[in-house]
């Protein structure tokens, strides 16, 4: 038992860091401190990642090339989105992210990161809860990428709301969130999902936090919303 706390040590440690800050930012934004928890956004987001990372045993090279992958696809189709419309609709963002190149906040890409490699550790692990196998064939793989393009856009749905009232992004005219951005997210996402599921040295053990921190920021994006 003691042999097992210590070798998910890391796991433990990790989920009280991230319930501390969430249950911490929820109360915040009631406060007349609103705004700087708000700025705290950047910090809690690497943190977040830090923490994921720190839960991988151990970091492997195909995980620092799908990190980059993410990050670069992420960020560069939330350039073409702002600067053109043609991803997502129009949208412009705030300065809670932080700096910013091209009218996006570098932290953009860190964002996609964390969220696709959370839902894609999410469906992995609930795949092999119901799965007596651990073989995948394509089909299988090709039915999981499409769910977890689908949960991903679902996290999309469940911060949307709250982003606009924390002042990340605004959508013009009207405000009104367009259907194409979620379209552009299952598509986007699902494409990044392909090199996760295909590639077994990424999807073979489940980052346990990752699957936790989903859960958490799902929840505290609802409940501010």
């Amino acid at each position: 038992m003691i042999e097992r706390i210590k070798e998910n040590r890391p796991l433990y440690i990790s989920i009280f860091i991230s319930l501390l800050f969430h249950i911490s930012g929820t109360i915040g934004m009631f406060t007349v401190a609103r705004e700087w928890f708000v700025s705290m956004t950047p910090l809690t987001l690497m943190l977040m990642t830090g923490l994921v990372l720190w839960n991988e045993k151990p970091i492997k090279k195909n995980l620092w090339n799908y990190i980059i992958l993410c990050t670069l696809v992420g960020f560069l189709s939330e350039v073409i989105g702002t600067n053109t419309g043609l991803l997502f609709g129009m949208y412009s963002y705030g300065s809670a992210f932080g700096w910013k190149v091209a009218a996006v906040p570098l932290l953009i890409g860190v964002l996609w990161f964390v969220t696709v490699y959370s839902v894609g550790n999410t469906v992995l692990c609930i795949y092999n809860l119901i799965s007596k196998s651990n073989k995948r064939s394509v089909f299988v793989n090709f039915l999981l990428i499409n769910v977890a393009a689908a949960l991903t856009t679902l996290f999309d749905f469940i911060l949307e709301p709250a982003a606009i009232s924390l002042g990340y992004w605004q959508w013009y005219p009207d405000g009104s969130i367009p259907i194409f951005n979620y379209i552009c997210w299952f598509f986007i996402s699902g494409f990044l999902h392909v090199p996760f599921f295909m590639n077994r040295t990424l999807s073979n053990d489940v980052n346990y936090f990752a699957v936790f921190l989903i859960f958490i920021q799902s929840i505290f994006f609802l409940l501010l919303s």
